[in-house]
């Protein structure tokens, strides 16, 4: 399955092995099985206050935040307060405080770039916004392995289902059950579609 690739280019290359084991390490530090789910809401409210990611800087503090802002989440430098800022809109805000499949999507997918793009999102924080817009504007082709937003993509979906759960739901109900994953790990049946095209990559099994 191909996705348009609409992020940058990223500081390196990502494949699935690699990103699905940083989601690994992630989901085994908030003692999380293979089955379980992820729970985004206590994770936007009580873990990322007190989460840290490392750079080349060394380690980095991360914060939550809540912004009327046209974006549905969002991961920012500030520079005055030395933190990386996880934001969430209002409006997505209250739809994961209804465990909505798509306000969890966000979460995973802005702790993606939290953990994958440290770096970078530090030095587009030092930018003035005219160099930002330049900088996208001109951005060059690449591939999707070095796609900041699919790179973030993919780490959200290993977050939110693990390829070990995904083999173990194959197992039981058969494979390419997408309804059981949607049920099991609490996403949407096309997040569910998405993550059977390409949990076998997880696995480095093609």
């Amino acid at each position: 399955m191909t996705r348009p690739l609409t992020g940058i280019r990223a500081d390196s290359k990502e494949g699935y092995c690699s990103i699905e084991q940083n989601a690994a390490e992630l989901r085994k530090t908030l003692q999380l099985g293979p089955l379980d789910r992820f729970d985004a809401r206590n994770f936007f409210d009580q873990i990322i206050p007190v989460m840290t990611v490392r750079c080349r800087a060394g380690s980095i503090t991360l914060c939550e935040a809540v912004e009327d802002c046209p974006q549905e989440g969002l991961t920012r430098w500030n520079p005055d307060s030395g933190r990386l800022e996880f934001v969430l809109s209002g409006a997505t805000y209250e739809l994961l405080q209804e465990d909505h499949v798509r306000a969890r999507s966000t979460v995973a997918h802005e702790c993606g770039h939290a953990r994958l793009h440290t770096d970078q999102i530090i030095r587009l924080g030092g930018m003035s916004l005219i160099s930002q817009v330049a900088f996208h504007r001109d951005r060059n082709p690449h591939q999707a392995c070095e796609d900041t937003e699919w790179q973030a993509n993919a780490f959200g979906s290993a977050l939110l289902m693990p390829a070990e759960g995904i083999e173990r739901l194959f197992m039981r109900f058969g494979r390419h059950n997408e309804q059981a994953i949607a049920e099991s790990y609490w996403v949407s049946l096309e997040s569910a579609h998405y993550r059977t095209l390409t949990y076998e990559r997880s696995l480095g099994h093609k």
